[in-house]
């Protein structure tokens, strides 16, 4: 989804993709981080720039990384989803393939422009699964080995079966997810509406008017545009376009957002033993996140090697809380997200850390610690080596952010690549790129 804009310095225009935080300008080179005040607020540009009295129609879109735990194992996709805002039955019920397709800007103030507010307020349950349990038939091959007479030799003789297979959801959790509302231009003619974009009426039939409340542009809807100095220092900061977390090399600091301004982030940076300093070409953030459980047992290392019954010795310094998870603190591939979560939290990364920051390049922090710890109830259930056991409790599992650090890892890179040889583990770059669009 693209977003056209003017720099609020010099009104030259600006193209954002949707997950943009920080709007760049390429004539005055000023660079901005972007804040709504409660949610991003986007509309459609009519066909005729002339068309007076529009009428806007309110749209909620939800974008992101999709974690269940059900009956078969823990699954994961991407949902993008559009979906009516208000009680109607002559609107269409979703965008389609409209907010991949056209360009959006931000709502903004205009004479005779009137907007229908949204009378649906958003829900996660809108996206979340309708049912809870589903009944499938699903067909099982099995093999079966039969005796030729009473001294011939065993042969395999392949059967099928039909099996009523039961799907429960036990638990839903959403990743790097973005929530905004879409404003699609609509005018009224001869007692129908028609759809400002193609100038078309959108029912066909007899005269249909419906009355609505309407609101105008109000200010709680502008997007906040912050200046990405230091709040410290006043120096400029390291950011991408979509990073959550800034960095300053000058004071050593890295700065988040709280809707209101810029606030300090805890980090670290790892050293490493194997990976030469002169051969650090860039470090990977992850969030070590500890949170306050109940539910399940699972205050230190120990309680995580019996739930997933890895392959340790036990030590008795592993009875000692307190635990710890590690989520990737950079947007990636579902599956990848996954594995990475899993491999650095069984590693049990411990040791003196460093509290300066690298002088290499820093992957863009665009997963916050909110969004780590949404995807920890999911971690724990793949973590589990009894997934009968554990997915029924997960309902009754309540996580609590008790601390959230940023650490920075260093990583080996070839032409495909990333590696940690501390951790031992590596992924594709493309996993990278394929996150980018999430």
């Amino acid at each position: 989804m693209r977003i056209e804009h003017q720099c609020p310095r010099c009104g030259a225009p600006v193209l954002l993709e949707e997950t943009d935080r920080l709007l760049t300008c390429d004539f005055c080179k000023t660079r901005l981080y972007m804040q709504p005040r409660d949610y991003f607020r986007y509309s459609f540009a009519p066909a005729d720039p002339f068309l007076e009295h529009v009428i806007y129609v309110p749209y909620w879109r939800f974008r992101g990384i999709h974690f269940s735990c059900r009956t078969s194992g823990v699954m994961n996709g991407i949902l993008d989803k559009t979906f009516l805002a208000i009680e109607s039955k002559h609107f269409t019920q979703t965008l389609g393939l409209r907010p991949q397709t056209l360009k959006l800007r931000f709502v903004q103030p205009a004479d005779n422009a009137r907007f229908i507010p949204p009378g649906i307020p958003f829900e996660k349950s809108f996206v979340e699964a309708k049912r809870d349990v589903t009944y499938e038939t699903v067909t099982v091959h099995e093999t079966r080995f039969v005796r030729r007479g009473t001294q011939g030799d065993y042969t395999e003789v392949p059967i099928t079966r039909k099996e009523l297979r039961e799907e429960r959801i036990y638990h839903e959790a959403f990743v790097a997810d973005t929530m905004s509302l879409i404003y699609t231009p609509m005018f009224v003619r001869n007692g129908r509406f028609h759809d400002a974009v193609l100038n078309e009426p959108i029912f066909e039939g007899p005269p249909v008017y419906e009355s609505f409340p309407y609101e105008v542009f109000s200010g709680g809807w502008a997007v906040d545009f912050l200046p990405t100095l230091c709040p410290e220092c006043g120096w400029d900061t390291i950011a991408e376009r979509d990073s959550c977390v800034l960095f300053c090399n000058t004071c050593n600091s890295a700065w988040g957002t709280d809707g209101q301004g810029l606030k300090r982030v805890a980090f670290r940076t790892a050293p490493s033993e194997k990976v030469p300093e002169g051969s650090v070409r860039r470090y990977l953030p992850f969030w070590r996140i500890r949170v306050d459980l109940e539910g399940l047992k699972l205050d230190c290392y120990a309680d995580l090697v019996r739930l997933g019954n890895l392959p340790r010795v036990m030590r008795p310094s592993w009875e000692e809380p307190p635990f710890f998870f590690w989520t990737p603190a950079f947007r990636m591939t579902p599956a990848v997200y996954r594995r990475m979560s899993k491999q650095f939290t069984i590693a049990n990364v411990s040791g003196e850390f460093d509290d300066r920051l690298p002088d290499a390049p820093i992957q863009s922090v665009n997963l916050t610690a909110q969004d780590a710890l949404d995807s920890l109830t999911t971690i724990m259930a793949d973590l589990a080596i009894n997934k009968k056991k554990i997915l029924p409790l997960l309902p009754d599992i309540k996580m609590t952010l008790r601390e959230a650090l940023l650490v920075l890892f260093p990583v080996t890179e070839t032409d495909h690549e990333y590696i940690q040889p501390d951790i031992k583990c590596s992924f594709l770059k493309n996993a990278l790129e394929q996150g980018k669009n999430i």
